[in-house]
């Protein structure tokens, strides 16, 4: 059997404050929303990934990466030279495995969170 497609909701300038464009993107699947992203951009610059989110009965099943390439595409459509996933807390081990097995960086914050960077996207 052949697994539906995600279909996608995005708005890629909801709002803009000095050079930055803020963005929302969702994916769905059979008419329902199962995770939502949101970050801003600045075109030539830092791509950055605010806070991402699956249903937690859809985990596991890719969501989080195909939602996380999305981004990437757009970051190069964008021309930006690092992709950055903001505020991640030390103890989402399942997260930080996703994002390493993507090529991202760790990036120390504080005692409990760090920033993980794809550079190029």
């Amino acid at each position: 059997m052949k697994a539906t497609p995600l279909q996608w909701k995005t708005d890629w300038c909801f709002e803009e404050s000095q050079q930055r464009r803020h963005y929302v993107i969702e994916p769905w699947l059979d008419g329902r929303r199962v995770g939502r992203a949101h970050g801003w951009f600045e075109s030539g610059e830092r791509f950055v990934l605010e806070k991402i989110e699956i249903d937690s009965r859809q985990r596991s099943r890719g969501y989080g990466s195909t939602v996380i390439e999305q981004l990437r595409q757009k970051a190069r459509d964008e021309g930006c030279r690092e992709l950055v996933i903001n505020n991640v807390r030390s103890s989402n081990l399942r997260a930080i495995s996703l994002y390493e097995a993507l090529g991202a960086k760790a990036v120390p914050l504080s005692s409990n969170l760090c920033a993980f960077a794809i550079s190029p996207p």
